[in-house]
């Protein structure tokens, strides 16, 4: 009696922890199944061709003047409150993402045909079994990598559905929450709803997954909720985009504005909400009006806001050829966010031109004009490349650049001039040390494999004083030349994806004006190696010296050791710079040995923070060490982060062991994406 007793209590106890071991484990098993599930159905050499349709619908709830100053938000910006349109394009897709788009038709209210939050369209195909789902940002609950940061919770719907609901171990801009259904017998996502926020944008996306083969990788309907806020504007967006439509349009028809022909190929019913903005555009549009008072209105409008808004605050951009085959990009003239700063530098304005013209798939021509002001230094920067591909397999590109480069120093120009000149003079006060330089690079490049690379070119310096009146009092020249036959060896073990040997060698020769004869040669070594869940360790290692040089005047102006005169943002990478190191040391060593390290991560330091740790992106942490004359070492050591209003670096140095300062570097980041 007292064994029966004694078993049935046992039972008790241990029945329910098997039922628990034994679920446990089966949740276990449903969730590997979808962590593996892209790798049992992938192709990479698979191309998808598909026909979407997009639904789309804005509505201004405040707005104020910052608004135009935002990328993509001119349009609506002024007038009316509520905007819709619709597109239908056609896709080309490989390796999971898009290679080719077309859009065929573009109709709606939004002026001109404007296209508005260009930075949602990336919400509309998520890679959910990839580790990030939307252009390298936001990390997937459904990869194998990123499990380590979320939290799950399993439940059985049926015999072949289950519920997985998924929430962030530490709140995050990188990571979402929400739930999928999943088939428990494949793995496979039939639908996922989730929620999160980046780059200022609220978003609710639901997603139905397509249902056979590689077209399960991707939506068969994608829907989107999404609220921006930004210094008292804020805008309600939702997107409705439906894949693999079945009517195909000629390939004559690109970006038409026929609503006729776009009521034809509209998978369902146009929303009432939708058909009452159409509705309300065409009652004002068919308003009794004179045609004189609307020749006038029309006129201002193209002055005073069109052009405006093109060419003064908004990002311009835009195609021209037969068949769009060119392309150009200017940014805003006036545009506080183009605006960065550094405590060496001062605050520096940033503009950017760049163009592009396609001859064939393996061949076009690339200009940009980049140019600098830096208010603390009153110097002005620019440089312009010029680069036409003949052969994009192999990179192969003849290239001219244009362009003026840092201030040079040169002690031993000052001191013949010193030497050779009246004693009277008080030649520290005129401040000769200082040069502009003006040069012309020609490089022609050519691949011959995915390990080898050269790269033949020239180059052409004009250094002038900046102060001339000493060098005309002492009867010395203002202008100095010189030009360079040059040789880059790059040499590459593991391809592109491992670490990166260039060799340079450069000879000055006497031609022309030019009499300056020098013989310059660098090693540098480079490696980014890219760790999972947007972890990256990025190393580089580089060594330089002058084997000769003229007797009567020369140079020090190294290829790989120089200091970055336009400063560009957190995705310019700051890594391989020494942000505290006086200029002047660029120039003022026969030799230089100089190790850079940076570590990147999305979840680090200030991540950690409750409140703060939501707004944080990516962080980094920097170790710079330096070798040249008189520096034995100069060390920084640095800590940089971004979020989605700013880039921020603060950096200590140390010269010689001993406490050099402290400085920091800042950047806009508003909007980079857009």
């Amino acid at each position: 009696m007292v064994l029966s007793i004694f078993l049935l209590l046992a039972m008790t106890f241990i029945m329910p922890s098997t039922q628990v071991c034994a679920k446990s484990e089966s949740d276990s098993l449903v969730l590997q199944r979808v962590l593996e599930y892209k790798k049992n159905v992938y192709n990479a050499d698979t191309e998808l061709h598909t026909n979407v349709y997009l639904r789309y619908y804005f509505k201004t709830e405040k707005r104020n003047f910052m608004l135009m100053a935002i990328p993509s938000m001119y349009a609506i910006s002024r007038g009316r409150r509520e905007y819709a349109g619709e597109s239908y394009s056609t896709l080309t897709m490989k390796d999971g993402s898009v290679t080719k788009a077309v859009r065929q038709l573009n109709t709606g209210t939004i002026p001109h045909h404007r296209n508005v939050m260009e930075t949602m369209m990336k919400y509309l195909s998520p890679g959910i079994y990839d580790v990030t789902m939307f252009d390298n940002q936001v990390l997937s609950p459904f990869n194998k990598y990123n499990i380590r940061l979320y939290r799950y919770a399993i439940t059985h719907l049926t015999d072949n559905r289950t519920e997985i609901v998924f929430r962030p171990k530490r709140y995050n801009t990188q990571l979402i929450s929400g739930l999928a259904i999943v088939d428990r017998n494949t793995g496979r996502i039939i639908r996922m709803r989730f929620s999160g926020e980046y780059d200022m944008v609220n978003f609710h996306v639901v997603a139905i997954m397509g249902n056979d083969g590689v077209y399960s990788l991707m939506p068969k309907t994608c829907d989107i909720d999404a609220k921006f806020h930004f210094i008292g504007n804020k805008i309600r967006a939702t997107y409705h985009a439906v894949y693999d439509n079945p009517t195909f349009l000629p390939d004559s028809i690109v970006d038409s504005h026929d609503s006729k022909l776009m009521s034809y190929v509209r998978p369902d019913t146009l929303p009432a909400y939708i058909a009452k903005v159409y509705a309300d555009m065409e009652q004002a549009r068919s308003k009794p009006d004179s045609a004189k008072t609307k020749r006038r209105e029309n006129k201002w409008k193209k002055v005073l806001w069109d052009s405006f808004g093109d060419y003064v605050v908004n990002r311009t951009k835009g195609n021209f050829g037969t068949n769009d085959q060119g392309a150009f990009r200017i940014s805003p003239i006036l545009n506080p966010l183009y605006l960065s700063y550094s405590g060496r530098r001062g605050i520096t304005y940033k503009f950017k031109i760049n163009g592009s013209y396609k001859f064939s798939m393996n061949r076009d021509i690339y200009m940009a004009f980049n140019a600098g002001y830096s208010f603390k230094q009153h110097q002005f920067y620019f440089n312009i490349p010029i680069n036409f591909n003949f052969n994009k397999k192999r990179n192969g590109f003849i290239g001219v650049e244009i362009g003026n480069g840092n201030r040079i120093t040169n002690s031993s120009i000052v001191d013949q001039v010193k030497n050779e000149s009246l004693d009277s003079i008080n030649w520290d006060k005129m401040n000769l040390d200082y040069f502009k330089d003006l040069y012309v690079k020609f490089a022609c490049n050519y691949d011959f494999s995915d390990k080898w690379n050269v790269q033949p070119g020239m180059i052409f310096h004009r250094r002038s004083a900046v102060n001339k009146s000493g060098f005309e009092m002492a009867d010395r020249p203002t202008e100095y030349y010189s030009f360079a036959p040059s040789l880059q060896l790059q040499y590459r073990p593991a391809g592109w994806s491992g670490p990166i040997i260039t060799a340079d060698y450069e000879r000055g020769v006497r031609l022309g004006k030019a009499d300056m004869d020098y013989e310059r040669i660098e090693l540098d070594v480079s490696w980014k190696k890219q760790f999972h869940s947007l972890r990256s360790l990025s190393l580089r290692f580089g060594n330089g010296f002058y084997t000769s040089k003229s007797k009567n005047s020369y140079f020090l102006d190294y290829t790989n050791f120089r200091e970055e005169n336009i400063p560009g943002g957190w995705n310019d990478d700051w890594t391989g710079d020494f942000q505290l190191l006086n200029s002047n040391w660029y120039n003022a060593s026969e030799y230089y040995v100089r190790t850079n390290i940076t570590y990147e991560s999305p979840l680090m330091i200030l991540s950690r923070i409750p409140y703060l740790g939501r707004l944080m992106e990516m962080e980094r942490i920097y170790v710079n060490m330096l070798f040249v004359d008189h520096l034995h070492p100069y060390i920084e050591y640095g800590y940089g982060f971004t979020n989605r209003f700013f880039s921020m670096g603060v950096f200590m140095a140390t010269r010689n062991t001993s406490f050099e300062g402290v400085g920091c570097r800042f950047g806009f980041e508003l909007f980079r994406d857009w």
